[in-house]
């Protein structure tokens, strides 16, 4: 019992100590020893317009950061916004609808009292087929003027979509990185206009030695130490585990997450990576 029970605080200490190995065959090691790492932006991203125009604005500059949805730049919108104002009354216009349902209840009432009449032979039977004829008439009218307003509701979309083209909004949150425009310029469609490094959410890489594989394991928390004068340790976790090794320098590649929601951190920074919480 006693060579059990000691047997059971050594697999916790390997545990505790930040190394993956539930077995003594397996766990190599208490703590791993640190290595150096950089950190990276999350994402690079290059924004260009989709089509082409003048720049009425940009609301942004080199280092300012950003969240998602944020206007970075707005090419000249005048004709797209008259389009959209047409397009929005011409969807709410009702008039041609209400019209042909009032002169449908009246052909109904009409055709109703033009059969009646048609059985007692007050009427020739073809005044009563006339009756249905123009109240199916009006029907069809209806149906299409029906349809017209719902065409109508997606040229809206359509006079929205391309108003929305003409403004180029953050995808993400970050750091604007280039700017390359300015108001009063002519930009072609795809042309790149800003440059934002997503910031939210940090990228940790580093390259560990061979031994350590069968060590750590994805989902592993870590802690990170930026050089100075950023150096307090900061949680992250291990997302990559390449399955490649580099036989020339005999280590593997890996890759953690670090959150950063406040942007506090800037990326580019060395920082050295600890495998144990007790750093």
């Amino acid at each position: 019992m006693t060579s059990l029970l000691r047997r059971h605080r050594k697999i916790l200490s390997w545990v505790a100590g930040g190394c993956v190995g539930f077995f003594p065959a397996l766990a190599l090691c208490a703590d791993l020893a640190p290595v150096s790492c950089l950190i990276e932006p999350r994402d690079i991203v290059k924004l260009s317009t989709p089509v082409s125009g003048v720049v009425a604005s940009v609301a942004v500059d080199r280092g300012s950061r950003v969240k998602k949805g944020d206007e970075i730049a707005r090419l000249d919108t005048a004709l797209e916004e008259v389009a959209l104002t047409r397009a929005r009354l011409r969807a709410k216009d009702r008039a041609e609808i209400e019209a042909l349902e009032t002169r449908i209840t009246f052909l109904t009432q009409q055709a109703d009292r033009t059969a009646q009449l048609a059985k007692r032979n007050a009427v020739s039977s073809t005044a009563a087929d006339e009756a249905k004829l123009d109240l199916a008439l009006a029907r069809s009218e209806l149906s299409r003027a029906l349809m017209n307003q719902q065409l109508a509701v997606l040229d809206v979309r359509r006079a929205e979509a391309e108003l929305q083209q003409k403004i180029v909004t953050s995808p993400v949150d970050g750091v604007v990185t280039q700017r390359l425009l300015s108001p009063g310029e002519y930009r072609e469609g795809e042309a790149h206009i800003a440059t934002i490094a997503e910031m939210d959410s940090l990228v940790v890489e580093a390259f560990v030695p061979i031994s350590y594989f069968g060590q750590i394991q994805i989902g592993q928390p870590v802690q990170i130490r930026p050089e100075a004068p950023l150096d307090q340790l900061h949680p992250a976790t291990i997302t990559v585990i390449d399955q490649v090794f580099d036989a020339a320098t005999a280590t593997v590649g890996i890759r953690m997450a670090l959150p950063n929601p406040d942007l506090v951190l800037p990326a580019g920074l060395r920082c050295t990576l600890y495998f144990s919480t007790n750093n």
